[in-house]
């Protein structure tokens, strides 16, 4: 027709990729997103027919990652942790007071509360506290403050006044001073645990004045005028255990003044100016630590025993002072037939004073003694041959040998654990032959003063009471009060196992570097 032929047409495709491998479907993340929405499209939600508070009774059985990890699953399960969480522990600094509200308006049902400052930082102070009686006052249970230096009378006695419901308060390094205790037990009369450490305020403060009607436990350590507690421990009719470590002062007055009728049965007693006059005023004791008291005699402790014949648990570090022994003893054998266990460090006794234990005291199940120079051999086999009924055995730095060890093959039956450490007449050969004896049923510790083998672990009692025994060291338990928090803040809460890993990984790198050095100018041939 006369026209030109048209060109032809140019398509223009676009380039297309290959379709993903599966390898690659698995690893992208679009693909494993779009995989998991159809998986949870195909699978029905079940927590979702469960209510709000089975919900909260299933979070609360869980640990604390898990907990945090399910709060970011979905709205529900955040809400549903927050409302079952009942423990929290914050970091005490300055900074804090801005985020409070929001922390505590989230966690509104938590019961124990713990708030640490580190020692170099500056705390918060009154407003912070104001703020925590406002938003979990009344359903507050237990209640630890650390390190709180900028906190005051008044912010205590603010928050005591909303906490009426308050079961157990545990201080240490604070500021303020006899007043705060004091409105804390004015305001919670349903205290019943009571710790005090360095409070820094009971330097320039009046005495307590009132007592705790319901308060049965209280620790006082490290105090500068403690004997401000004195009506508070004379005037608390349900006081069961009491605790006073390394308090200056005077303290045979305040034990005096304690009621013949009272209810004190657990008394704790270490690094204390006491002598007889306190200790012998004392009576109806189950529980006795006496530590480091040097001015305590054999007088004082017999008189005690004669009061106490109840008496179930005794631990002595004599301190190497020799106040303390077999006369003492004796009377503990035969004034407290219920005894069942029996600590002794740095205290020298022989076997006139254990004949009478184990003759009078048929339920001992647990002998320590640590740093005797007078139990050896001959003691050793009195305890075989006459404490039918002992299970636990430890002994450190005493001078047992191998024939006086032997004697515990045949002896003590009901024998399941003996530990022996830094005894240099003891073998490892016998204590091959000891548990061998049993058939494995024995558990035997042996370490020689130079650090030699160890076949199996075991101690003297659950507590682990006599792993520092004889040093000045003493185990700080007001972490035990609230328990591990499920919020771990601030630079001071590092475990200290954290740290022992740190050295040991130190100590090797340095061991290590120290072996790859190379003087200057020297060459290495492989």
């Amino acid at each position: 027709m006369g026209q030109c032929p048209s060109a032809p047409r140019r398509h223009h495709h676009r380039k297309t990729s290959p379709p993903p491998s599966p390898t690659a479907q698995a690893t992208s993340p679009h693909f494993s997103d779009a995989a998991a929405a159809e998986d949870a499209a195909a699978e029905p939600d079940y927590t979702a027919e469960l209510p709000e508070e089975l919900l909260a009774v299933v979070f609360g059985l869980l640990g604390s990652g898990d907990r945090k990890r399910c709060s970011l699953v979905c709205r529900r399960w955040l809400a549903a942790e927050a409302a079952s969480r009942l423990r929290l522990a914050l970091d005490a600094r300055a900074p804090l007071l801005a985020a409070a509200p929001g922390i505590l308006e989230r966690f509104s049902a938590v019961s124990k509360l713990a708030l640490k400052c580190d020692r170099r930082a500056e705390s918060v102070g009154d407003p912070a506290l104001v703020l925590v009686a406002h938003r979990l006052g009344p359903g507050l249970r237990r209640l630890k403050l650390r390190s709180l230096r900028a906190v005051t009378d008044d912010g205590v006695d603010a928050l005591a006044s909303a906490a009426i419901n308050l079961r157990k308060l545990s201080v240490g390094s604070c500021a303020f001073g006899a007043k705060g205790i004091e409105a804390v037990l004015r305001s919670c009369t349903q205290l019943e645990e009571l710790s005090v450490k360095r409070l820094r305020g009971l330097a320039n403060s009046e005495p307590i004045a009132v007592s705790g009607p319901r308060l049965h436990s209280l620790s006082m350590k490290e105090l500068y005028n403690g004997q401000h507690f004195s009506c508070l421990i004379t005037h608390s009719p349900n006081l069961k255990t009491l605790k006073i470590i390394r308090c200056s002062g005077d303290w045979d007055p305040v034990l005096q003044a304690i009621p013949k009728d009272a209810m004190l049965s657990e008394l704790h007693l270490e690094k204390l100016q006491v002598s007889d006059l306190g200790v012998a005023a004392l009576c109806g004791l189950e529980v006795l630590y006496l530590a480091k008291a040097p001015e305590v005699t054999d007088v004082g402790l017999a008189a005690l025993a004669t009061k106490s014949p109840r008496l179930r648990k005794l631990h002595v570090d004599g301190w190497k002072a020799n106040r303390i022994g077999d006369r003492g003893l004796a009377t503990v054998a035969q004034k407290c037939s219920a005894l069942q266990e029996l600590v002794l460090i740095g205290v020298n006794l022989t076997s006139a004073s254990l004949e009478l234990i184990a003759a009078n005291c048929p339920a001992l199940e647990r002998l320590a003694l640590c740093g005797s120079d007078t139990f050896g051999d001959a003691e050793i086999s009195c305890v075989a041959t006459k404490c039918a009924s002992l299970r636990k055995l430890c002994i450190k730095a005493c001078p047992v040998s191998d024939a006086g060890m032997d004697k515990l093959a045949a002896g003590c039956p009901r024998l399941v654990k003996v530990k022996v450490k830094k005894c240099r007449g003891v073998t490892f050969e016998c204590a091959e032959r000891l548990r061998a004896s049993r058939h494995g049923a024995l558990a035997v510790n042996f370490d020689t003063p130079g650090g030699a083998g160890e076949l199996q672990d075991a101690s003297v009692d659950e507590s682990g009471v006599l792993e520092n025994a004889g040093c000045d060291v003493v185990q700080d338990d007001f972490d035990d009060q609230i328990g591990v928090p499920d919020l771990l803040c601030g630079s001071s809460g590092r475990p200290s196992g954290w740290k022992a890993r740190m050295g040991a990984l130190i100590s090797r790198s340095l061991s290590v570097s120290m072996f790859r050095r190379h003087p200057r100018g020297s060459s290495y041939n492989p």
